[in-house]
C-alpha cells in the first residue's frame, strides 16, 4: 500500500483552513515543513458542500526540479475529465502543487501519470488561483472512490434525500475477505432494510427517515469488526456500536457514512 493509500484507508477527512495556509507556505518556500492534522471522516455531502470543485482527473505528467519535494517533483499536471461541481470544464488543464508528506497536500511520483482522481479542491485566492488537493478529505484514486461516485453520478436524482452508505472492507486491505454479495441489514424506525454490497463492497440506501439507526452486517466466520476504528467516522457512535452492530444517527436530508472495517478474530487485541 503506498503512503497515499494508507492515508485514504486511515480516513477520507477535513479540507481545513489549515490546508489552505501550508498550501500557501509551500508555494512560497518550498524548505518549509508543517505537520498535518486531520479529524474524523465526514459524508460525500459534507465533503462536496464545503469544497470549491469536485471533479474527476487525470494526470499527464509530472515538472520535475532536482531537490525540490518529494520525489523532485515541484507540481503535477492533470486533465479534466468530468466536473461535478466547480468552474472549470472537461479539457481544462491546470497544474497541482507538490505536497512535503506531512502538510496535508497530495504528493505524486512519476508513475501516476495515466492515472485517474477523484478530487474534491479548494483553491488559494492568489492572481494565479493555485488549486490544492488535501490528503485530508474524500479525494483518491477513482478505483477505491465507488460510494462516492455511485451519489455525484446521481446527484440530481437523490438531491435532499437521507443517505446511508458505507463499505465493508478488511482493514488495512488484509487478504481472504469476500466483500461482494454481502449482505448488511439497516435496522431502526421500527423496520429493517437488507441491503447487499457491490463488487467493492459498497452498499446505500436512499430516503430513510431520520432517526437512530444501527448497522448489522453479515459476520464472516473468523472475522470480526474492529469496532475501535469507528471512531474515524463522524456518523458511527462507537460507544453504542458492538463487534455485531454498529450505531448511528441519520439527520433529516443528510447522509450517513459508515465503513465496516473486518479484523481476523485472531488478530483481536
Amino acid at each position: 500500500m503506498t503512503a497515499n493509500g494508507a492515508m485514504l484507508y486511515a480516513g477520507h477527512m477535513n479540507v481545513t483552513l489549515r490546508t489552505l495556509i501550508v498550501a500557501a507556505a509551500i508555494l512560497l518556500s518550498p524548505s518549509l515543513a508543517f505537520a498535518c492534522s486531520c479529524g474524523p471522516t465526514v459524508t460525500v455531502l459534507e465533503e462536496y458542500n464545503r469544497v470549491e470543485a469536485v471533479m474527476i482527473v487525470r494526470v499527464t505528467g509530472v515538472e520535475k526540479a532536482k531537490g525540490f519535494g518529494i520525489n523532485n517533483i515541484r507540481s503535477t499536471k492533470v486533465v479534466v475529465e468530468k466536473v461535478y461541481k466547480g468552474d472549470l470544464r472537461t479539457g481544462d488543464e491546470f497544474s497541482l502543487p507538490q505536497g512535503g508528506g506531512a502538510d496535508c497536500i497530495w504528493t505524486f511520483a512519476a508513475s501516476d501519470v495515466g492515472t485517474r482522481y477523484l478530487f474534491y479542491l479548494n483553491s488559494l485566492k492568489d492572481s494565479s488561483r493555485h488549486w490544492i488537493a488535501s490528503t485530508c478529505g474524500r479525494s483518491g484514486e477513482i478505483k477505491y472512490e465507488r460510494e462516492d461516485l455511485l451519489y455525484l453520478d446521481k446527484m440530481d436524482q437523490v438531491r435532499g434525500k437521507t443517505r446511508v452508505s458505507g463499505k465493508y472492507s478488511a482493514l488495512g486491505g488484509a487478504p481472504g475477505l469476500e466483500v461482494a454479495n454481502r449482505k448488511v441489514r439497516v435496522v431502526g424506525q421500527g423496520k429493517s432494510y437488507e441491503l447487499t454490497t457491490d463488487s467493492d463492497g459498497v452498499f446505500e440506501i436512499y430516503d430513510l427517515p431520520p432517526g437512530d439507526y444501527r448497522l448489522e452486517p453479515e459476520m464472516p466466520a473468523g472475522w470480526k469488526l474492529e469496532v475501535g476504528w469507528l471512531s474515524n467516522s463522524v456518523s458511527a457512535i462507537p460507544k453504542l456500536s458492538t463487534e455485531k452492530a454498529v450505531a448511528f444517527k441519520l439527520e433529516p436530508q443528510k447522509h450517513a457514512s459508515i465503513d465496516l472495517p473486518f479484523i481476523r478474530a485472531t488478530d483481536a487485541r
